[in-house]
């Protein structure tokens, strides 16, 4: 089947905020696969690169749009996924490792039967064998990164395929975005991106294999003070406080504080407040006992405020807006 081609149409929603990402993104190195708002162009796109699947488009009444560029270094292969509809996508995993990294808006997966969800600044890495059912959210941005299906090797233990805490993880997602864009940018030297993603993959597995009573005591205490931290935090997203007040609160410095976070989570304790603030929105706007407050009323008891800043924020994390997910719960056309 040839892909359609178009027009790019402005509806769909813009690279993600990271803008030396984005810009990265746009580089020569990366060819137009797809660029169309035809659903079985999409599916012949993501067979061709992704492998066999089904996909299912759950919002058929609303536009489908979708963009992929890709390319290759080496072994390695990114593909940069943008679109807006929700999907459900059914596939196994064969011959390759993926890494998705979603960059805009959130991704559920039944992988092996059990349930992951992977927000952006997090990943999930798929192995060959793996049996996934996935949905997306209804915008859509991120990056499969395609990897030689030996890299995380045999291990006796099992995998989880979520990475998102620790300084092992928060290794392997910095590299894969430096791959995927020295794959798009080729600067000179480009294919030295490719072994330090591979070796940040071995060090997280060895990290998982390791007993816990090898880990230093260093790690353990970093962790348990980035947990009491959010712990504090989570008791109090409705009221304003400092990262003075949070790192008193847990008898650390600032500076202390502020290295913790960026070594565990990949970025600042304020962020962490941010998103937790988002979570605590979504689970209002899902709750049918605040199904008469308004918007607003659910961002202030949040502690956002109601702007289209903090809209704009909620999509980005979610995919989609306030008000979509609360006619979502409600059963109506999103």
């Amino acid at each position: 089947m040839l892909l359609k081609s178009c027009v790019p149409d402005q509806r769909l929603p813009p690279p993600s905020p990271k803008a030396s990402l984005a810009q990265d993104l746009a580089g020569q190195g990366l060819s137009t696969v797809l660029d169309s708002d035809d659903f079985g162009c999409w599916e012949a796109a993501v067979a061709s690169t992704l492998g066999h699947h089904r996909s299912e488009l759950l919002t058929a009444a609303q536009p489908f749009e979708a963009r992929m560029r890709s390319g290759q270094l080496g072994d390695c292969t990114v593909v940069h996924i943008q679109g807006r509809g929700r999907l459900r996508l059914i596939r196994e995993q064969c011959h390759q490792c993926v890494l998705w990294l979603p960059l805009r808006g959130m991704t559920q997966e039944r992988i092996n039967g059990r349930d992951w969800l992977a927000l952006p600044g997090e990943g999930l890495l798929f192995r060959p064998g793996d049996a996934l059912e996935g949905e997306t959210s209804e915008e859509i941005e991120g990056l499969s990164l395609l990897l030689p299906s030996d890299w995380p090797g045999e291990s006796a233990v099992t995998i989880p395929p979520l990475l998102a805490a620790g300084p092992q993880a928060q290794a392997v997602l910095q590299r894969a975005r430096q791959l995927a864009a020295a794959i798009a940018r080729r600067p000179a030297g480009a294919l030295h991106a490719v072994d330090p993603l591979r070796e940040a993959l071995h060090d997280w597995l060895d990290g998982l294999r390791q007993s816990p009573r090898r880990e230093r005591l260093t790690a353990r205490r970093r962790r348990a003070t980035v947990e009491d931290a959010r712990q504090w935090m989570g008791q109090r997203l409705s009221e304003r406080f400092s990262v003075v007040e949070l790192s008193r609160a847990v008898a650390v410095s600032p500076r202390q504080l502020q290295y913790h976070f960026q070594q565990e989570l990949g970025h600042a304790p304020m962020a962490e407040a941010k998103r937790m603030r988002l979570d605590r929105l979504r689970s209002l706007l899902l709750d049918p006992d605040r199904a008469t407050s308004s918007v607003a009323e659910l961002m202030a008891a949040s502690g956002l405020i109601a702007s289209g800043v903090t809209s704009a924020d909620y999509r980005l994390r979610f995919g989609e807006s306030p008000r979509q997910t609360r006619r979502r719960r409600l059963g109506e056309p999103s």
